[in-house]
């Protein structure tokens, strides 16, 4: 008698652990979608510079460039013409590269202006000599004061906001990162190693597995479809063009991402099923 309680005892509080190791493994692969996620679109100089190619983040940056220097030249005195071919002269696309890439080294500094002002100057001396304008009665004050307000205009446009606040913490984290994604992998993997070994029928084993991986495909798609259907992406206020599309790329850009790691989810889910109902049926008729 004792014995048999034993035993409905053990067996009411076997489905508790189980169901627990599965809530854990759903957690586990929620957050190692998460992290991986992360690591190939926050944490990747490579994503960034796809994005930018993709939005024609380069040629709207160039163009609103064109319009501040315009800007700047005819309260000055220069012709349009002269923003036109200076900007022109400059590799915008490699311009942003060094940026980006000073932004994922860590550097403090990521906007390179040294190259940028002699340049300038070089173009003022050429534009002057070209236009017949006499040196002598332009003050070197004057010339000064107008590749200082233009180096301005020029690191505002090139650089991304908050992005020089974010650089350190995301090239001290980048590391972190890696390690933390192994170790949920590997959690993951003895998690699904003590459902499976730990179960005597094999079509438990699939169940407990198929709940985890369940769990966790809802978790991971749940996520970028609230913020989808929010509509609060397209809504956000950015004052310049490029950046506006540049956001909203790079954003959905994160989001597929989750889409494409909550598909392997519910195809793992679905493997999972299709092996429990084979295996239960088997046991079933065993029995």
């Amino acid at each position: 008698m004792s014995y048999n309680s034993h035993s409905r005892q053990k067996s009411k509080v076997k489905p508790i652990i189980y169901g627990l190791l599965s809530f854990m493994l759903a957690f586990v692969l929620f957050l190692l979608s998460v992290f991986m996620v992360l690591e190939t679109t926050v944490f990747s100089q490579d994503y960034m510079l796809s994005k930018m190619a993709e939005t024609g983040y380069y040629s709207m940056l160039e163009d609103e460039l064109k319009t501040e220097l315009k800007s700047l030249g005819n309260a000055s005195g220069l012709d349009e013409s002269f923003a036109e071919d200076f900007v022109n002269s400059l590799d915008i696309t490699e311009i942003e590269k060094q940026y980006i890439s000073a932004f994922y080294c860590g550097d403090k500094t990521l906007v390179n202006t040294t190259e940028f002002k002699q340049q300038l100057y070089a173009a003022l001396d050429k534009y002057m000599d070209d236009n017949g304008i006499d040196k002598s009665k332009t003050s070197q004050e004057n010339l000064d004061y107008f590749v200082e307000q233009a180096c301005e205009r020029y690191v505002t446009q090139v650089s991304i906001p908050f992005f020089s606040f974010v650089a350190n913490y995301i090239y001290n984290a980048s590391k972190p990162v890696v390690i933390i994604t192994i170790s949920l992998a590997a959690a993951a993997l003895i998690i699904s190693a003590i459902i499976a070994f730990t179960n005597k029928f094999k079509h438990r084993r699939y169940r407990y597995l198929c709940y985890g991986c369940a769990g966790a495909f809802i978790s991971v798609t749940l996520v970028p479809t609230v913020v989808l259907l929010s509509g609060k992406i397209s809504q956000i206020n950015i004052n310049t063009r490029s950046l506006y599309n540049l956001f909203v790329g790079y954003a959905n850009g994160i989001f597929m991402y989750f889409f494409i790691y909550s598909a392997i989810l519910l195809v793992l889910s679905f493997v999972t099923f299709v092996l429990y109902r084979r295996h239960y049926y088997k046991a079933i008729n065993h029995s």
